[in-house]
This record gives structure tokens, C-alpha cells and sequence, in this order.
């Protein structure tokens, strides 16, 4: 979540016979660049906006930046703000570059010190794989089972229960033959202890393939966004919400950036209209 009073945002503008088309990089986030300092990015239209500092407690300097996203450029203004001590201001040019992970500077004025940002999370090198902090717990699909404690039925593999099911046992079966068709074997969570977003792997890759009468609802990753509606954040599909995360803004980007890794094109469901068990897939 963003600390700060002043954000960044960053869209992408490609022109196609007079047609603004927007780029798939989204560059809100946190970015780490090589003057030692922290930037806090934000995308709105074809704005960029940000708030850098050397440091979050006494900075040697900070500052503000608006510029134009044009293509694969940036355009636009900086100013060292008070929270800082330096007094300086200039224009940037900037580049674009590794899918939106990495900015570079082409030209700069005012003494202006970065000259490289990267997103935080990113590693140079490899832009088709987002890193990202993953939260996982690995089982035994061939040991998995079905069992009652009390009133409760869950999924158990040997003494540990990983899926509560309440009273609907009908729901509890049905999710195992899930798992056990697809050979799922870690469970991952995005925010315990209260989770926002969970997913299922097998083997470190996403689940594949069809299951007979499994309940499923389609979205393209490659066009799905973060955005905040009515005070929740959410993960979107166009004017369709996939994810709702509330107001957990870090968690949103989180598993947005797992869906992308993963490709899941799928987001499947037992016992809806209020689901007991939920997996993604592709």
C-alpha cells in the first residue's frame, strides 16, 4: 500500500493510425533506482506521477514528477520537495524498457543524481517472469482424503487438514477428485492468516487441462488490471471483477502478478453461490 501523499502514475500510449491503444505494463508500484532511492509509482491515462526519496526518515532529498507517456517515452518535470533537504528542480526523458519493469534516463537536467529504475520484485534479464513473493504449502495428492472431525468435514493429508468443507461432504468429495485429476500439490495463499487470494500448483506450474462438470468463469490475463471501485480493490476483466481484495491494495498487485506468472485463465469454483473450495487453472 502507498505511504505517501503524492503517488505515480504511469500509462502507456501506443499510436496506431491515430488510435491510442494502451500498452499491456502497468508501472504503479515501488521501484528501487540507482541514486539509493525508493520511487513510488502510480498509472492514470497517459500520466506518470511519482514521490522519491533517499530515505524514509530524514532524506537527503525527495521529490515529485509528472510526465507524458508517449510509446515507449517519458516526458516531463521534477522538483525536489521540503520533506528533503536538496531544492532542486529539471526535466526528465525517460525510457521504457523489460515489459514496463525497468525505466532508464535519456536525458535529464537540474543535476538530477538516478539514471536506472527497476521494479521492485524484477529481475533484469527476465522479463516474461514476474518475481513474486509466494506463500505455499506442499501435500501428497495420493494421500489426500476425506475425513469428518466432529462436524466438519475436511481434506486431510496424513495429519494435516488443509480444506475445511463445514457440513457439505458432497463438496468435500468433489474437490478431492478435483485434486486428484489435475495431481495438485501445493497450496498457496496470498495474506495469511487471513487470506485475500489462494491458488493451487502441481509441481510449481498451473494446473491444466478440463475437468468434467468442474464450475468455471473465463478472464484473460493479458488484459486483466488492478483498480480500486468503490473503495475496494480489485483485480478486473474489463467491466467484469474477477478478485475482490477490499481495501489490501499490496495483496491485489500481489495476485496480479501471480496470475500473470502463471497464465491462469480460469477461475473455478465448488458450491457456489458460496463456494467452499475455489482453484484457478488454465
Amino acid at each position: 500500500m502507498f505511504r505517501k501523499s503524492v503517488f505515480v502514475v504511469c500509462v502507456l500510449g501506443l499510436f496506431v493510425s491515430g488510435v491510442a491503444i494502451a500498452s499491456a505494463a502497468d508501472l504503479s508500484g515501488k521501484w528501487n533506482c540507482d541514486d539509493g532511492g525508493q520511487y513510488y509509482l502510480r498509472q492514470i491515462g497517459n500520466t506518470l506521477y511519482w514521490y522519491g526519496e533517499r530515505s524514509a526518515a530524514n532524506p537527503a532529498w525527495s521529490n515529485i514528477f509528472q510526465g507524458n507517456i508517449q510509446g515507449e517515452r517519458v516526458n516531463g518535470n521534477w522538483v525536489d520537495v521540503p520533506k528533503g533537504q536538496a531544492s532542486s528542480r529539471g526535466v526528465l526523458q525517460l525510457q521504457i524498457k523489460d515489459n514496463g519493469n525497468v525505466l532508464e534516463a535519456t536525458h535529464k537536467t537540474g543535476g538530477f543524481g538516478g539514471s536506472r529504475w527497476v521494479r521492485v520484485g524484477y529481475v533484469p534479464g527476465t522479463p516474461d517472469v514476474p518475481v513474486v513473493r509466494e506463500d505455499c504449502v506442499g501435500f501428497n495428492p495420493n494421500t489426500a482424503e476425506v475425513k469428518k472431525f466432529g462436524a466438519r468435514w475436511k481434506i486431510v493429508d496424513g495429519n494435516h487438514a488443509m480444506f475445511d468443507f463445514e457440513n457439505a461432504e458432497n463438496e468435500a468429495r468433489m474437490a478431492l477428485r478435483i485434486i486428484k485429476h489435475y495431481r495438485m500439490n501445493q497450496s498457496c495463499f496470498v495474506g495469511r492468516p487471513d487470506p485475500s487470494f489462494s491458488y493451487l500448483l502441481v509441481a510449481g506450474h498451473a494446473p491444466s487441462g478440463n475437468f468434467g462438470g468442474e464450475d468455471c468463469v473465463q478472464f484473460n490475463p493479458n488484459t486483466i488490471e488492478v483498480k480500486q471501485i468503490g473503495g475496494r480493490w480489485k483485480i478486473v476483466d474489463g467491466s467484469h471483477w474477477v478478485f475482490d481484495f477490499g481495501n489490501k491494495e499490496d495483496e491485489a498487485r500481489l495476485a496480479f502478478a501471480i496470475i500473470k506468472k502463471y497464465g491462469f485463465t480460469r477461475s473455478c469454483f465448488v458450491g457456489r453461490p458460496n463456494p467452499s473450495f475455489q482453484y484457478l487453472r488454465k
